[in-house]
C-alpha cells in the first residue's frame, strides 16, 4: 500500500511566497520592494536536497535563482556595494500580485523597472509572470518564467566584454536569468543535448537546455523557449562556483530604441533524481509543443 503524497501548502506575506511540501520548505520567492531584485531561495527538491545558494562569499549579489541586467547605458545593475547591498543602477519592484489555484499552483505577476538612480526616471520596464507548479507524482516541479521588457528610452544592454573583444575577459558575457548553486554541489555534472560539459566550464555553448545534477543525484534543468530573445543563446557555465545562465548578451550587447520590446521565456525543472539527456530533450519538446506545453518533466 503506497503512502499518501505529502500535503502542499502555500504561505504568503507581503515580502515572500513559500511552498511547503509536507513539513519541508520546497521553495521561497522573495519579493520585498525595499530589497529590489526578487529571487528564489531556497530551491529545494521534494526530497530536501538544497540546490540554491544565497549571497556566497565573494559574490554577495548572487541570489539563488534571479534575473539581473549587467549594464544599462554603462551603469552597473549587477554587482552590489557590500555595505549597502545596492548596485549603482536600481532594480525597482513596483507591484506583486499572486493567485493560487486548487492544485496549489502559484502564479505571481510583477511590475519592475530599472533606473540609474533611486528616484530617477525608468529606462526599462519589466512585466514578469511566474507560474510554479506543485510536485508531480515523481516529485518533480517546475517554474515557468516569462519577462517582457519595454524600453522607456534609448538604451544599450551591456555586459563585461568577452575574449577577443577590447578589454575582453574570460569571465565576460553574463547577464539575465541565473542560478547560483549550493556550494556543496561542486563536482556535479552539467549536461546538454550534446553531452556533459568539462570541469573547466564552457562560456559560449549554444543549447536549448542545460541541466545540472549533484553527485547525490538531485538535478535542475533550465530550458529556453524558442520564442525567447536570441534563442538559442549562448550559456555561461562556471562549474567551480557552481553557476550557470542563458547569457543572452554573450555574443553582443543589445540596443533598444524607446518603445521597443524583448521577451525572455524559460522553464526550470527541479527533480530529486538525475534527468538524463533523452528525458531533458523530451521535456523541452513537450514544453515547446503548444498542445502539451503545460506538462512537467517526469522521470
Amino acid at each position: 500500500m503506497s503512502s499518501a503524497a505529502p500535503a502542499i501548502e502555500v504561505l504568503t506575506s507581503p515580502e515572500a511566497t513559500t511552498m511547503h511540501y509536507g513539513d519541508k520548505v520546497l521553495w521561497t520567492y522573495h519579493h520585498d520592494s525595499v530589497e529590489g531584485k526578487p529571487y528564489f531561495h531556497p530551491l529545494n527538491t521534494s526530497s530536501e536536497d538544497r540546490l540554491s545558494e544565497l549571497r556566497p562569499k565573494g559574490h554577495p549579489w548572487h541570489r539563488g535563482l534571479w534575473l539581473s541586467w549587467k549594464y544599462i547605458n554603462g551603469v552597473n545593475y549587477w554587482e552590489e556595494n557590500p555595505a549597502t547591498g545596492q548596485s549603482d543602477g536600481f532594480t525597482r519592484l513596483l507591484k506583486t500580485e499572486r493567485s493560487i489555484d486548487d492544485s496549489q499552483q502559484v502564479t505571481i505577476e510583477q511590475q519592475l523597472d530599472y533606473a540609474p538612480a533611486p528616484d530617477g526616471a525608468a529606462l526599462l520596464l519589466e512585466t514578469r509572470r511566474l507560474v510554479i507548479a506543485p510536485p508531480d507524482s515523481s516529485g518533480n516541479y517546475h517554474i515557468d518564467w516569462s519577462s517582457e521588457f519595454h524600453a522607456a528610452a534609448a538604451i544599450e544592454l551591456g555586459r563585461t566584454p568577452v575574449l577577443g573583444e577590447p578589454n575582453g575577459k574570460g569571465y565576460g558575457g553574463y547577464a539575465g536569468l541565473s542560478i547560483r548553486l549550493n556550494k556543496s554541489s561542486v563536482g556535479g555534472t552539467f549536461l546538454t543535448g550534446d553531452g556533459a560539459l568539462d570541469a573547466e566550464g564552457i562560456q559560449n555553448i549554444s543549447a536549448e537546455w542545460v541541466s545540472f545534477s549533484t553527485e547525490e543525484g538531485a538535478s535542475i534543468l533550465m530550458m529556453e523557449h524558442p520564442e525567447s530573445f536570441r534563442s538559442p543563446t549562448k550559456w555561461y557555465v562556471a562549474p567551480m562556483m557552481p553557476y550557470y545562465s542563458p547569457a543572452i548578451l554573450f555574443d553582443a550587447p543589445h540596443s533598444m530604441a524607446a518603445g521597443e520590446s524583448l521577451s525572455l521565456r524559460y522553464r526550470i525543472v527541479i527533480s530529486p533524481k538525475p534527468i538524463p539527456a533523452v528525458k531533458a530533450t523530451a521535456a523541452f519538446h513537450d514544453w515547446t509543443t503548444p498542445a502539451t506545453q503545460h506538462r512537467s518533466c517526469n522521470n
